[in-house]
């Protein structure tokens, strides 16, 4: 497969998202027209990979649920540009703020991350025990790496494939970005966060699972890897 070094892939793992996705992908595609844009439907039994595909997405299917850290590694592999940004399917994540993650990665960072709280949470878009939690993990990460990041579980991102490909990770879940990050980290890689929004869900329901993804990424973080 030939690596497209000016070009730019947007990555959006997805499970049971059909209420938002088509909006997601035509939200990047507005505000990154020349972007490949790959979806990749973790197991979904509601239409969510159809209801992508026609809002002009390329889509890639798994047959059954394996976890965001397993289509995000299913999407990496098939995404076709040097530059790879990745976008949640519930919505969530502006749009807007992606043009600012590929002009950073553009000027050199192997890693960008959309910190939410260097930008702002707009009302409902996350709730309190979440909003502790990142926190918290965050001066983890902090205290045993002495990096402070302020959004250690964003989902936007921007990846710089030559380095991601030189890193070795398992993470199969929501501590993939958790992971990731350390992983990035102790490579000595460049790493830059520019501000983003979070909106509110506006529909679907989330599949994260607090207390049980909660253990895995602090389980993450205390070992250096995945569990």
């Amino acid at each position: 497969m030939t690596i497209l070094e000016e070009c730019v892939s947007v990555l959006i793992p997805a499970r049971n998202e059909s209420a938002t996705i088509g909006a997601v992908v035509g939200a990047v595609l507005q505000n990154l027209p020349q972007a490949e844009v790959l979806v990749v439907d973790d197991g979904s039994h509601d239409g969510t990979g159809e209801t992508a595909r026609a809002a002009g997405a390329r889509v890639i299917r798994h047959s059954l649920p394996r976890g965001k850290g397993a289509a995000l590694r299913t999407g990496f592999k098939a995404a076709q540009s040097q530059l790879v940004v990745t976008i949640d399917g519930d919505g969530q994540d502006d749009a807007a703020d992606l043009p600012a993650l590929v002009e950073a990665a553009r000027g050199g960072a192997d890693l960008t991350i959309g910190s939410r709280f260097l930008g702002r949470f707009e009302p409902g878009s996350i709730s309190l025990p979440n909003y502790l939690a990142t926190r918290a993990f965050n001066l983890l990460i902090y205290l045993r790496n002495g990096t402070q990041v302020s959004d250690s579980q964003a989902g936007v991102r921007c990846y710089r494939r030559s380095a991601l490909e030189a890193l070795d990770w398992n993470a199969s879940e929501f501590e993939v970005e958790t992971e990731l990050l350390l992983r990035f980290l102790q490579a000595g890689c460049s790493i830059r966060e520019v501000p983003v929004r979070r909106l509110p869900r506006r529909g679907g329901q989330t599949s994260f699972q607090r207390i049980r993804l909660g253990v895995r990424i602090l389980q993450t973080i205390i070992r250096g890897r995945a569990p």
